[in-house]
């Protein structure tokens, strides 16, 4: 299988995009050991503190959703979206 980019940007809410910021920092320390992960990049919007952008790299598309299913099963996926303005939009891109 290819690697596959997974491209997820969030909106926190207002008043929670600091907390929100330090737990994107602890996504970007932490993901990288999850099975299949190769690598993320975190982005902030220099015209909105309340937008972040993650760019992961993934071994596949079957491991992304593998690890994605262990976070909601966990209920730390619960936790994130409590501190988010509205859903995630998040893409699996190829790089060209």
């Amino acid at each position: 299988m290819n690697p596959i980019n997974v491209i997820i940007t969030f909106e926190a809410k207002p008043e929670r995009a600091s907390a929100f910021a330090q737990l994107m920092q602890q996504v970007k320390q932490s993901l990288p050991s999850a099975d299949g992960c190769r690598g993320v990049r975190l982005y902030g919007h220099g015209d909105n503190v309340c937008m972040f952008t993650l760019v992961e790299s993934w071994e596949s598309r079957n491991k992304h959703e593998a690890h994605i299913a262990g976070v909601v099963s966990s209920g730390a996926w619960d936790t994130m979206a409590a501190e988010l303005a509205g859903a995630p939009v998040s893409s699996y891109c190829n790089e060209l």
